[in-house]
Formats: C-alpha cells, sequence, structure tokens
C-alpha cells in the first residue's frame, strides 16, 4: 500500500539530481531486512506534547524506533544523537538513506531505508514505530490519519505551505517531541551562528540579487524565498530577485519558461539541473543571459552539494558552507 508524493517538485526540485524523477514509481521491497543498530530516543522529559497543523501529537515516553518520513527530518534525529529504525530516502542517492553530511552520525547502524518518494504503510508498520517524524512533506491529511494509526505522528507548522517547513520549526519540532527542546533550540542557534560568520566574512555579498533555479523537462524553476535554498542565500548576505519574487507562485518555485530566461539574471545566478535537465554549460539559452555572459552563472554539478544545498538541515549547512560558498566567492570574482 503506497501513497504518491503530489506535489514533490516543489519540494525536492534538487532531488532527482540523484535521479530521483526516474525512481517516482518505484514500489520496490520495503520490508525491514538489515536492520540493525538503531539508536533510542533517550534522556528526553515526558510526556511530550507538539503542536502541529493536524493537531498535537503526544509521546508519552521515550521512544525506541522512531521513523524519519519527512524531507531531511532524519538529519535532525542524527544530530540530536537517535538514529532512526527507518528512513524514507527521498533523494535515492545513498544506501543509508542519509546524505555525507550526516553519515558519520550513524555510527555503524543501519536503519531500514524506505524507498521514496513513496510511502509503504505496510513497511512503516512493519517496523513497529512509536513515532513518526513526518514533518516536511506535501502536508496531506490522510497521509497523516494513516500514519497516526500506526504510532504518534508529527507534521508541519500550521500555516505552512506543502514542503515550507523552516530549518527551524522541523529542528525544534521533533527535538520537542524528543523532550529534549532545547537541544534543538541550540542547533538553531549554532546553524545561525555558522551562517552569521560567513556573511560576516564575506561582506561582498551583503546586498547582490541571486536567482536561484534548476533545469528541468525543458524549462527552469525559480526559487522564492518559501524556499530553503533562498533562505540559505539571504542568511548568508545576498537578496533573492524582486523579479522572482513579483511572480507570486502558488508554491516557493516559479516556472520559468525559455521565452522568459530574462528573469534568471542576477548579480548572482545559481543553477542546477534536474534528471535530464540537460548540460547547463551547453544551453545557449540560459548562456545568453547577462550573468551567464559576464561570469556570474554559478552551475552546481556536484549531486551531493545539490543535494545537501537543497535539504537546509542543521547538519547540511556545515557542508554547504565548506564546498559551496568558496564556489560563490569565485563565480563573484
Amino acid at each position: 500500500m503506497t501513497l504518491s508524493r503530489r506535489g514533490l517538485l516543489a519540494g525536492s526540485l534538487g532531488a532527482a539530481a540523484a535521479g530521483l524523477l526516474a525512481a517516482c514509481g518505484d514500489d520496490g521491497d520495503d520490508s525491514p531486512t538489515g536492520q540493525s543498530g538503531s539508536a533510542p530516543a533517550a534522556g528526553g522529559q515526558f510526556p511530550a506534547s507538539v503542536k502541529h497543523q493536524f493537531g498535537t501529537t503526544t509521546v508519552e515516553k521515550a521512544p525506541e524506533a522512531v521513523v524519519s518520513l519527512g524531507w531531511a527530518d532524519a538529519d535532525v534525529l542524527l544530530a540530536l544523537g537517535v538514529v532512526p529504525t527507518g528512513i524514507l530516502d527521498w533523494l535515492q542517492a545513498w544506501p543509508v538513506g542519509v546524505g555525507p553530511w550526516a553519515q558519520d552520525k550513524l555510527g555503524g547502524a543501519k536503519p531500514q531505508v524506505l524507498k521514496g518518494p513513496e510511502i509503504n504503510f505496510d513497511a512503516v508498520a512493519a517496523l513497529r514505530p512509536d513515532l513518526v517524524t513526518f514533518t516536511k512533506s506535501d502536508n496531506v491529511k490522510a497521509t497523516w490519519d494513516q500514519l497516526e494509526k500506526l504510532a504518534p505522528t508529527l507534521s508541519g507548522p500550521a500555516q505552512t505551505p506543502p514542503y515550507g517547513t523552516t530549518l527551524k520549526d522541523q529542528t525544534v519540532m521533533i527535538a520537542e517531541a524528543l523532550g529534549r527542546k532545547a537541544e534543538g533550540e541550540k542547533l538553531v542557534a549554532d546553524n545561525d551562528k555558522a551562517l552569521a560568520e560567513a556573511k560576516a566574512a564575506n561582506a561582498d555579498f551583503a546586498g547582490k540579487s541571486v536567482v536561484v533555479a534548476a533545469a528541468f523537462g525543458g524549462q527552469y524553476g525559480a526559487y522564492t524565498r518559501g524556499d530553503g535554498r533562498v533562505q540559505f542565500m539571504e542568511a548568508i548576505g545576498f537578496k533573492n530577485s524582486e523579479k522572482i519574487e513579483a511572480l507570486k507562485p502558488a508554491n516557493f518555485y516559479a516556472n520559468i519558461s525559455k521565452e522568459q530566461v530574462s528573469l534568471l539574471d542576477a548579480d548572482l545566478t545559481v543553477m542546477f539541473a534536474i534528471g535530464a535537465g540537460g548540460d547547463l554549460k551547453k544551453d545557449t539559452v540560459l548562456q545568453s543571459i547577462p550573468s551567464a555572459k559576464a561570469g556570474r552563472l554559478l552551475i552546481i554539478d556536484d549531486a551531493d552539494l545539490v543535494n545537501a544545498f537543497s535539504t537546509n538541515s542543521v547538519l547540511s549547512t556545515p557542508y554547504t558552507l565548506e564546498k559551496f560558498v568558496p564556489l560563490v566567492k569565485d563565480a563573484l570574482t
């Protein structure tokens, strides 16, 4: 029994850099084999209650089996020292279900990796969870209702668009469910400090306009301020292009046709391809915009970096700062 992730493109345009779009219909075996060494969530204060868009979830005692289904929920759990029993692998890029920025936190454990982006409810049930995290998703209540029948299940905050849960809300809500809200708040504070230090160290970023976009299916998609990639760029000093913000798309990315390519011009244009998005360095339409001609078009072709940039979690941020910021500096130079 599976449920397709509607609106996947809005939340994980970066995912297909690792082949996600080609695998959306994969309904493979999610039986819980090979599972070992998952770390329980000890040390919190219980009962713990968390308010979210579908009500309030109460966790009566420290969960021993946590299943991570929301995009990047596993990063938060691992940052808190909790190895999930199961992880929904949204990106289908790594056998362990999380990126290189989080893999050392597994400590040799091998959680059951559930093939995403679909949810196989039977596979989740087989893991016998006593907590399910689903904080960053398409916000379909029917999905949450089904999961809530299996175990206490978190969803995203009220009035949050699909896939729009912020790094702060995701981190604090999961920590709160583990009875460790203060630890989650510290993780967010440390993350904010690292971003502020990067901003201070790169004063030339301040106020420069940026467009962050992906290429897919013969067109482009540009992100707005509701997206974590743009939030990252603005945290280090940039300002998202007002031309993109003025489009006011229903989700937090706007479809940009080849005829509208001039909208992608900015002081810095950051691009990556999805699936069969093609070789952007050979995209003559994209290369015609002023930022490209001036050498201020930054094309990310490292799949791990694309996925870290897209994930925007307390574990992926240091990885992105280390590997992405130098590329930004070079592009502006």
